[in-house]
């Protein structure tokens, strides 16, 4: 797709673009049989969304890690389909979420580092509103959230969720608490080596499935687990050994660092988390529920795996460790088996797309309530694309030519300062700008991304093509937002900007903050800017 330049919404470009592929907006927004009002109902499944953290889309054993135990994401893409080219659009914890629960571009609706909140949002008058939560609810859904929030604080009620379980301190794998209903915080210890604290969040998930699954509504819940995310060593002891060295699970070929007791950590947890997707699959045929239910599960963004020394579980990189996911659905006689998707699809899409297979369109559209309606205008504004289309293997679904993605800010960063980075991914290419200098372009076309070809010859035209495709999507996808970004967000984050970009400690000044965007909206490299001159795998 070429996106158009200029300042219009993305949401507009995107949908001419489908216009053109002969597939108008009303026909993306009706359900799979026609018109709402045509058939008098519509097909309302449930939608279980079940998300790790730091799940690279290459540690599976279908995919780049034959070697890793994941039986159940194997079982889920032969009942379903695999997006095999899901990115995550801005790599980091809650900018993914911010992303996933508003639909919205991190500048739009203002999360675009950690730590934030998306009640800050400048996009919305009412700040709690214009969630994938809203959508489901205002169509008449039961909505529950159990898991690691890092988005919302405590209590998600206010947006959307009739019930929620917040899960905090998760990054240690043997103790941590949890609130209920932003209740009295409560603790949870690990009784034995093989715990997890998945296993708490996914049993409290599927007790409140098990109460609703009769209910004349159906469900929409979301279940967020913290692995395979660091510490990597305290996974569960059976699921290290699993693992017992470097032969029975080799290392990734461009690892640098080849520390093991990260690497069989990471895999340990990978597998922790594929057990918990066998508990909601045996759930769902218990309660006789799988051919009703949409079940999806993906993760927030990858780990660098020591790929460019890089350690085990550091995101924030253009390369597919850190930007490639696992999107995997399946939905027993209405979607395919075995299907594996190659189609560009990322975060920005992911909104719209789990609306769409829900027919949430049409059943906003007959529920007809105020709140419904204001929920239908916000979805029909989405700047990503519906998928479902391609998911459910009917014609007309969108054939993106690229995706965006993107690391503005260091704000708030406890790790090591990553470059700050836009990008581009093609089916042939990943190319990344900082802010002056090329970063990285590689080679889409093989099983892995290495080597670096900055620097080598022969792709001054594809560069040069590269990098306008970063300049038209920053056009939409982040120059229309700034400006508002810096007038009305909180005081905190224009101060944590500005120290970030070296403007001063404690620098509330919200028009001295946009100048470090100035120089990277105006730049243009040119095949003879300096390449990076970070250390390249070959």
């Amino acid at each position: 797709m070429r996106i158009e330049k200029g300042t219009e919404s993305i949401s507009m470009n995107r949908r001419q673009f489908l216009s053109a592929a002969g597939v108008g907006l009303a026909s993306v927004m009706l359900g799979r049989s026609g018109s709402a009002e045509a058939r008098g109902t519509v097909d309302r499944p449930n939608v279980i969304f079940f998300f790790s953290d730091t799940h690279r889309w290459g540690a599976m054993s279908y995919t780049q890690t034959p070697a890793v135990q994941t039986p159940f994401m194997v079982q889920m893409k032969n009942n379903g389909v695999s997006m095999d080219r899901c990115y995550s659009n801005l790599p980091i914890c809650t900018p993914y979420r911010g992303m996933l629960m508003s639909g919205r571009w991190p500048w739009e609706q203002g999360i675009m580092a950690n730590h934030m909140r998306l009640d800050d949002r400048p996009d919305m008058t009412d700040k709690f509103r214009g969630t994938l939560a809203w959508m489901f609810k205002d169509a008449g859904y039961n909505t529950g959230y159990f898991g690691k929030s890092h988005w919302g604080g405590n209590d998600l009620r206010p947006f959307g969720f009739d019930k929620c379980v917040v899960w905090n301190g998760t990054n240690n794998h043997t103790q941590c608490t949890f609130r209920e209903n932003g209740g009295p915080k409560k603790s949870w210890m690990r009784g034995t080596s093989d715990d997890s604290n998945c296993t708490p969040t996914v049993t409290q998930a599927l007790d409140w499935v098990e109460l609703h699954h009769d209910d004349p509504e159906p469900f929409f819940v979301m279940i967020s687990v913290n692995p395979p995310h660091g510490k990597m060593t305290d996974a569960p002891d059976g699921k290290k050994a699993l693992y017992l060295n470097s032969t029975v699970l080799p290392f990734h070929p461009h690892d640098e660092l080849q520390q093991f007791d990260e690497h069989q950590g990471y895999h340990a947890h990978v597998s922790d988390v594929d057990d918990e997707i066998g508990r909601i699959l045996a759930k769902m045929t218990k309660l006789g529920i799988a051919n009703n239910t949409i079940f999806i599960y993906s993760s927030d963004h990858g780990g660098m795996s020591g790929v460019c020394r890089i350690s085990y579980g550091q995101k924030r990189n253009p390369e597919d460790e850190a930007t490639r996911l696992p999107f995997l659905v399946v939905w027993p006689g209405t979607i395919p088996a075995n299907v594996q998707l190659d189609v560009l699809f990322s975060t920005i899409d992911h909104f719209p797309t789990i609306c769409g297979l829900a027919n949430i369109a049409d059943q906003l559209k007959m529920a007809g309530t105020p709140d419904a309606l204001e929920s239908l205008a916000y979805l029909n504004a989405c700047p990503g694309l519906d998928f479902s289309k391609n998911i459910l293997a009917l014609p007309g679904g969108p054939v993106p030519e690229s995706v965006f993605i993107m690391h503005p800010s260091n704000m708030n960063n406890g790790s090591p300062y990553q470059t700050v980075f836009r990008g581009v991914v093609t089916k042939d290419y990943t190319y990344a700008l900082a802010p002056d200098t090329e970063y990285c372009l590689y080679d889409n076309t093989g099983q892995y991304q290495y080597p670096n070809l900055l620097g080598q010859a022969g792709y001054d035209a594809v560069r040069r093509s590269l990098w306008e495709k970063i300049r038209d999507w920053m056009k939409v996808a982040e120059e229309p937002f700034t400006d508002r970004w810096f007038a009305e967000m909180p005081v905190k984050w224009i101060k944590a900007w500005n120290k970030e970009q070296g403007f001063g400690v404690d620098n509330p000044d919200r028009n001295v903050g946009k100048q470090a965007l100035f120089n990277i909206y105006n730049s243009k490299p040119t095949v003879s800017i300096p390449v990076s001159p970070r250390k390249t795998s070959s």
